[in-house]
């Protein structure tokens, strides 16, 4: 009975994905490779496989791209053939980066002077989140049976969690930064509410977890394992998108860093609605005693009023930092380097969504320039143009970035970010995950 329940959920997912996308499937039909409106796209995302077939496309209908795609195949096989694989090339104002892997091959274009380090790691990103459907063994098995063969009858209703992960990829740091956004909240509420992930914690029950969007609220692991951040990301994206708000969700799940060969099964539901319970298993069969656990875990919160308490803090907007007692700072990030976990403000209102963008691709940038400095990494970038001015410091505990005002001296700066660092350092226990609960 276990058994047939649990298929029947993870059949569901698919359906109830489909018919949200029907929407976005009738806009993409408009577009394709040769009308303007597909040219003017800022950034585009392709994935084809080694013999052309397409697979997807951020922004049009993959069906209408099939003669662009041969054409990208041709490229890099053209390159693969000469053993001098292509990597990246600029076409006018445009950046175009080739990942491969295995039977598929990626690409990014860019007109938004993106460098190729972070487009290359976005394409490994896209790649994991199609990994995380189907399994790389499952991705080779296919292709090597059938070279032609059209994946996108597989990926067929995820279209909309792989576009959620492309279009966060442009304006949320999250993914650049290789750490867990965590919620802002009381120390012994978060603590109160790890302690009721433990107690009802099954057998069965690998990883239980509680997100608000893609913050972490706490997370319950075995004492010797813990999973990638970069994996949690995939599972986050996944739980966030509009087709898991409602009802219960049960479907195999892998994570490429953990083990991308195979699958764990994965339970969701929005206990508020603001908040998601995430139960991981090892086992295909044990539905019924992931719903059994998530009844006790809200019980046990509903008991004291913290499940209350829990939405409260996950429905409240991130703060600005004038909110924050801290005015000339336009947006800050601090990524607490022991824990891998960060914390990050909103953008000033008098801040633009172009603004916001470029100020997002210069954090993305610099945090490469600094990554590849060597043994001797910088400590301090201070990055100033007309429009932006950005600081970025890192130490052995901690990396910071941050957005000022261009009016703001220098001196002026360094005062605002020590008040930054003092206050981060008192609010510690309440921004961060501090003590997970394991077993």
């Amino acid at each position: 009975m276990e058994s047939r329940e649990s298929e029947a959920h993870a059949k569901s997912i698919n359906s109830t994905i489909i018919d949200a996308d029907n929407t976005v499937e009738e806009e993409h039909q408009l577009e394709d490779f040769q009308m303007p409106e597909w040219r003017e796209k800022a950034r585009h995302f392709l994935v084809l496989s080694s013999a052309g077939k397409p697979i997807y496309s951020r922004h049009g209908n993959e069906a209408q791209l099939s003669m662009l795609m041969s054409a990208i195949q041709a490229i890099i096989s053209t390159f693969t053939d000469m053993s001098d694989p292509v990597r990246s090339m600029r076409v006018g104002t445009h950046t175009l980066v080739f990942y491969t892997n295995g039977p598929l091959y990626l690409l990014a274009v860019s007109n938004r002077n993106d460098s190729d380090e972070l487009l290359r790691a976005e394409l490994q990103l896209l790649h994991s989140q199609i990994v995380s459907i189907l399994t790389s063994a499952q991705l080779t098995k296919i292709f090597e049976q059938r070279s032609n063969f059209d994946l996108r009858q597989l990926l067929g209703g995820t279209e909309a969690i792989i576009d959620q992960l492309v279009d966060r990829m442009e304006t949320d740091f999250t993914f650049s930064l290789g750490s867990l956004d965590t919620l802002w909240m009381r120390y012994r509420l978060r603590d109160r509410i790890g302690k009721a992930l433990l107690a009802s914690r099954a057998k069965c029950v690998l990883y239980a977890m509680l997100i608000a969007d893609m913050k972490l609220v706490t997370l319950m692991r075995p004492r010797k394992h813990s999973l990638h951040p970069a994996d949690l990301h995939l599972l986050f994206n996944m739980a966030a998108s509009k087709n898991f708000l409602t009802g219960e969700h049960w479907t195999p799940m892998c994570f490429p860093k953990f083990n991308d060969k195979g699958f764990l099964h994965v339970y969701i539901n929005y206990v508020t609605p603001s908040v998601a319970l995430i139960l991981v298993s090892a086992d295909r069969d044990s539905f019924t005693s992931m719903a059994q656990c998530r009844f006790k875990i809200t019980q046990d919160l509903l008991a004291d009023d913290s499940l209350q308490r829990m939405e409260d803090a996950a429905s409240q907007r991130a703060l600005r930092p004038s909110e924050l007692g801290i005015p000339g700072l336009l947006q800050l990030y601090y990524r607490h380097k022991t824990l891998v976990q960060h914390f990050g403000t909103r953008f000033e209102e008098s801040v633009d969504e172009q603004q916001q963008r470029r100020i997002i691709n210069t954090y993305q940038r610099l945090r490469l320039y600094m990554v590849k400095s060597g043994p001797n990494p910088l400590r301090i970038v201070y990055h100033r143009t007309d429009s932006d001015t950005v600081l970025v410091w890192q130490s052995s505990a901690f990396e910071l970035y941050a957005a000022i005002d261009p009016s703001m001296d220098v001196r002026a700066m360094i005062r605002k970010i020590n008040v930054v660092l003092e206050w981060i350092r008192n609010e510690e226990d309440h921004l961060f995950v501090i003590n997970a609960p394991s077993y």
